[in-house]
C-alpha cells in the first residue's frame, strides 16, 4: 500500500488530497500516474513534480510498498 497526496489544482481535479492504492511491486513513477490518470478523468495531463519519500523522482523511480508520493503541479515563485 502507497500513500499519494495531491497538491495545488490537483487537489482539486482529482477531489481528494490523499488517497492510499495497492500497487504491484516494481511499479513505476510513470505506472503510477497512468492508473492516477485512468482513475481521475479531470487529473490534467501534466507536467508534474513527484517527490517519494520527499525526494523528488523521475519517471523511471521505483515505487515501493509504504512510500508517500507527492503529485503537484509546477511551481513559481519569487
Amino acid at each position: 500500500m502507497i500513500k499519494v497526496l495531491f497538491f495545488g489544482i490537483l487537489s482539486t481535479k482529482c477531489k481528494t488530497k490523499e488517497l492510499e492504492l495497492d500497487i504491484t511491486s516494481a511499479a513505476t513513477v510513470k505506472d503510477l500516474i497512468a492508473i492516477l490518470k485512468e482513475r481521475f478523468s479531470d487529473m490534467p495531463d501534466g507536467p508534474f513534480i513527484i517527490a517519494v519519500n520527499e525526494t523528488q523522482a523521475t519517471l523511471d523511480t521505483i515505487i515501493n510498498d509504504n512510500d508517500e508520493v507527492a503529485v503537484m503541479p509546477p511551481f513559481s515563485g519569487g
